[in-house]
C-alpha cells in the first residue's frame, strides 16, 4: 500500500510549452492554446496534460533576479534610508513596465480616431440631406452648372465617408486586438510579481529565529501569502494609467475644444479633479484594509 501512496505523487515531467515555439502569426492570436482547448473539449484534463511552465516565470530565476537587486536596496540601510520595495521590483521588471506603459498608450489614440470619425460620419449624413436637398431645388430651376457642382460635393463627400467609415473600421480593429494583449501582459507582469514576493515571503520565514517565528500568527503569514499578494495580479492593469492620463488629457481637450468650444472645460474640471477625491478614499480604504486584515489573520489563525 505504501507503494501505491508513493506512486500517487509522481507526476511525469510536464509537456513543452508551445509558446516558446509559436511563430508570429501565432503569438498574436494566441492560437498555440488551440490544442489544448481542444483536448479540454474531448475529455477531462489531467495533471500531465498541463504546459511546462515558461523559462521567464520560473520562481528560481525570479528568485535570484529579485535577490539581487535587493540585497543591492538594502545597503542603504547603512546610510540611514529604508530599502525600497517598489523601486525592486521596478529594477527587476524595468523594461516589460516601460513596453507594458507604450502599449497602453497605443490603445488611446485609436479610441480617440473613433469617436472623431464617428462625428465625421454622422455630419456627413446631416450634410448629404442637405446638399441632395439644394440639388433638387436647383435641378427646378434648371441652373445646370450649379447642379453639376453640387453633385461633385455630394460625390467627395460620400468618398471622404468611404474613407472615414474605413479609418473607423480599423480603429476598431486596433483597439480589440491591443486590448487583450494589453489585460494579457498586465496579468503575466501581476502573476511574475506574486511570484516574486510569495518566493520572499518563503525565504524569509525560513531565515527568522525560532523565537521571532514565535511571535508571529501563522494566520498573517498565509494571509500575506494567499491575499495580500494576489492584489498585485489587478494592479498592473491601469498602473501606466498614472503617467499616461496626464499626457493625453491636453489631446483630449483639444479634440473637444474644436467641437464644443469652452463648455468642454466642465468635463475637463471633472476629471483634472477625480485624481485627489481618488487618493483621499484610497486612504481611507487603506485604513479599512489593514482593520480588516487583522481580522483575517485571526480567523485564519
Amino acid at each position: 500500500m505504501s507503494d501505491k501512496q508513493d506512486t500517487d505523487f509522481v507526476f511525469e515531467d510536464p509537456a513543452a510549452n508551445p509558446r516558446a515555439k509559436a511563430n508570429l502569426l501565432c503569438r498574436p492570436f494566441f492560437s498555440w492554446l488551440d490544442p489544448f482547448f481542444w483536448l479540454g473539449y474531448k475529455r477531462e484534463l489531467k495533471q500531465e496534460d498541463l504546459y511546462a511552465t515558461p523559462e521567464e516565470a520560473r520562481s528560481q530565476e525570479l528568485s535570484k533576479q529579485f535577490e539581487k537587486y535587493w540585497l543591492a536596496e538594502t545597503k542603504r540601510i547603512g546610510l540611514g534610508k529604508k530599502p525600497r520595495l517598489w523601486y525592486t521590483l521596478f529594477q527587476c521588471f524595468k523594461w516589460q513596465i516601460i513596453f507594458h506603459g507604450l502599449f497602453f498608450s497605443s490603445q488611446f489614440l485609436p479610441i480617440i480616431s473613433q469617436a472623431v470619425l464617428v462625428g465625421y460620419l454622422s455630419q456627413y449624413f446631416c450634410d448629404k440631406e442637405i446638399l441632395e436637398t439644394e440639388r433638387s431645388a436647383l435641378r427646378d430651376i434648371n441652373k445646370t452648372d450649379l447642379v453639376v457642382m453640387k453633385e461633385e460635393e455630394i460625390k467627395m463627400a460620400t468618398r471622404n465617408a468611404y474613407l472615414y467609415a474605413l479609418g473607423l473600421i480599423v480603429a476598431s480593429f486596433t483597439v480589440a486586438s491591443t486590448h487583450t494583449w494589453v489585460f494579457y501582459i498586465s496579468h503575466k507582469m501581476g502573476m511574475m510579481h506574486r511570484i516574486i514576493l510569495t518566493g520572499a515571503i518563503f525565504r524569509k520565514v525560513l531565515r527568522l529565529t525560532q523565537s521571532t517565528i514565535g511571535q508571529l500568527s501563522i494566520g498573517h503569514i498565509v494571509n500575506l501569502a494567499s491575499n495580500d499578494v494576489q492584489k498585485f495580479d489587478l494592479g498592473f492593469e491601469f498602473l501606466p494609467c498614472l503617467w499616461i492620463v496626464p499626457l493625453f488629457i491636453p489631446i483630449f481637450t483639444y479634440v473637444l475644444w474644436r467641437e464644443l468650444g469652452p463648455s468642454c472645460l466642465a468635463g475637463i474640471a471633472l476629471v483634472v479633479l477625480q485624481p485627489p477625491v481618488q487618493y483621499v478614499g484610497a486612504r481611507l480604504y487603506t485604513k479599512w484594509r489593514f482593520k480588516s486584515a487583522r481580522v483575517t489573520d485571526k480567523r485564519v489563525e
